[in-house]
């Protein structure tokens, strides 16, 4: 589940990655809302793929990321999930510190 080369690569192609940095805020937010969520069911050590999944139903529903996907004709449902992997994987410092 967790963010590899070739999903790296194919967010970056797809701009998800320039998307990322451009409202790194708005992820920021969304992230630690869904770390802390995560962590209030979770004992012991939170991973990054116990957060990714609770990521995913928040992005679903931002305008932000809808509206960019759907301009770039990416209908594929795994895109969610990806870009919470990329969010959780370029946070986690910052979300697990």
């Amino acid at each position: 589940m967790a963010l590899n080369l070739n999903k790296l690569k194919r967010l970056d192609d797809a701009g998800l990655v320039e998307l990322f940095e451009e409202d790194k805020k708005l992820w920021t937010a969304m992230a630690k809302d869904a770390y802390n969520y995560t962590s209030k069911f979770i004992k012991g050590e939170v991973r990054p793929d116990d957060v990714a999944p609770t990521l995913v139903p928040a992005l679903e529903v931002s305008d932000r990321l809808r509206t960019y996907l759907a301009s770039r004709k990416l209908t594929q449902n795994y895109w969610y999930l990806w870009v919470a992997e990329l969010i959780v994987d370029r946070l986690w410092p910052d979300l697990h510190s």
